[in-house]
């Protein structure tokens, strides 16, 4: 990739890499940048409607860049990390699930999330808990919450995270924060600086959802239209462990199950929402999908000593002192220490290190110019090796920009000719019993050194 000059997110938007957290818009100290959804990319992004005032007025400060997650990051410094641990800060990692059958099954996996926002509520510890919430249609918006049964479930596609920072301006109190990873390194940059460090005091704690990726709107747009359903709202999961699509349009409503397909039409439908190859660019290139910078981190454990567990468990993994203090203090949460090693067995070494994103820095994308530096370990030795099959790349290159110019049927060939041994192993019934167990087992990753992370 050739080194070009940036003194703007315009580096960031021009390479298609940002992915709408917002930070860059509350930074800028002359208002030049605004959030706006941009229909063809099917994501929000800035806008900076005076394109010259960053070299008349900013000079080269480059603010916009320095809070945001999908530019250069060093890790290390930001999150206090392990210098040689790619897993980041480590107190210790488990696994569980709620005692409440409710709230474990009405969870995207396991239920810890809910149980605790639910007992620092209780306690009078949070004013109340930072999270998105569903407005109408596809738009989710962070707000405080303060009843748990207001938060969703899952949700696998861009949304506007601008208003988070917000919230934490104009409110005053103590709040616990939920997010994904990228999400939670902005406003960490962004609280970073002088003039909002006071706004550390108003977050209680950090909770990153461990990330396999967001799509852009266009993945959604594309179910719809596989399914022929003019759908206004889709949510995801809720029932169990299992990714449920469901589409709803008044009365009207659509669900399958992205594990369980009935029929080939679900099949390929569920490679266009979760393929690992097709989200957003800047998702691709992140290696950071655990949450460097949270105190927890929550996600599924698809391990194999669950696999017959159809209703969800967690994994945690616990970053700092305050957050064990809380594992301590959940006696309606069902804790097993785990190894570190389950980490990457749970989430595979693409989510748990990052591999693609090391793999994408030799791939050349047409219209990406600019390769982020994301410096997580102080030894230059350890990458994480991953070749791109060649079926990847033509999902990135070929696919995924067919699905920008909105031509699904073509998208959808190219990708059933790609999968042609999973049609063939749905088709004839030759897949396990439990269908995709786990997610990412289809994907051969090369660690180095399989049993030991670091």
């Amino acid at each position: 990739m050739k080194n070009i000059p940036h003194h703007s997110v315009a580096v960031i938007t021009d390479n298609d890499l940002c992915v709408s957290c917002g930070a860059c818009f509350h930074i800028c100290p002359y208002e030049n940048i605004q959030i706006r959804l941009d229909s063809r990319r099917g994501k929000w992004e800035p806008v900076m409607p005076e394109t010259d005032i960053c070299d008349r007025r900013c000079n080269g400060k480059e603010l916009c860049l320095s809070v945001c997650p999908s530019y250069d990051v060093d890790y290390i410094a930001l999150a206090e990390s392990d210098k040689n641990n790619l897993l980041g800060r480590i107190e210790r990692v488990y696994t569980g699930f709620s005692r409440n059958e409710e709230i474990r099954f009405g969870s995207s996996s396991g239920g810890f999330i809910r149980e605790l926002c639910a007992m620092l509520l209780d306690s009078g510890e949070i004013d109340g808990v930072i999270s998105i919430t569903h407005d109408e249609g596809l738009e989710y918006t962070p707000k405080i919450v303060r009843d748990i049964g207001q938060m969703p479930c899952s949700v696998y596609y861009n949304i506007d995270f601008e208003n988070a920072i917000d919230l934490l301006r104009n409110s005053d109190g103590k709040y616990l924060l939920i997010a994904l990873p990228c999400q939670i390194t902005s406003i960490e940059l962004f609280t970073n600086k002088k003039k909002y460090r006071h706004l550390k005091e108003r977050i209680y704690a950090k909770v990153a959802l461990i990330c396999g990726y967001v799509h852009d709107r266009t993945s959604v747009e594309a179910i719809f239209h596989y399914h022929h359903f003019d759908s206004k709202e889709i949510t995801y999961r809720g029932n169990g462990r299992d990714p449920l699509i469901n589409m709803r349009n008044g009365s009207e409503e659509l669900e399958y199950d992205a594990f369980y397909p009935k029929n080939l039409k679900e099949v390929i439908s569920s490679r266009m929402m979760f393929d690992n190859f097709l989200p957003q660019l800047g998702c691709l290139f992140c290696v950071d999908h655990i949450g460097y910078c949270a105190d927890l981190v929550v996600g599924d454990a698809w391990l194999e000593k669950y696999r017959d567990d159809k209703v969800g468990v967690n994994i945690i993994i616990s970053r700092t002192r305050k957050a064990e203090e809380l594992i301590r203090r959940m006696t309606s949460f069902d804790f097993t220490q785990a190894p570190q090693e389950d980490i990457v067995k749970a989430q595979g070494a693409h989510y748990a290190l990052g591999a693609v994103g090391e793999g994408l820095k030799e791939i050349k994308i047409k219209g990406n110019d600019f390769v982020p530096n994301k410096r997580r370990t102080r030894d230059p030795s350890r990458p994480i090796q991953y070749d791109l099959r060649t079926k990847d790349v033509i999902k990135i290159k070929i696919i995924k920009p067919l699905m920008r110019k909105r031509r699904f049927m073509l998208a959808k060939l190219l990708c059933m000719v790609l999968e042609i041994k999973c049609i063939f192993r749905y088709a004839f019934k030759r897949y396990p019993a439990d269908g995709f167990f786990p997610p990412f087992g289809l994907l051969p990753f090369a660690t180095g050194d399989e049993d030991d992370p670091r």
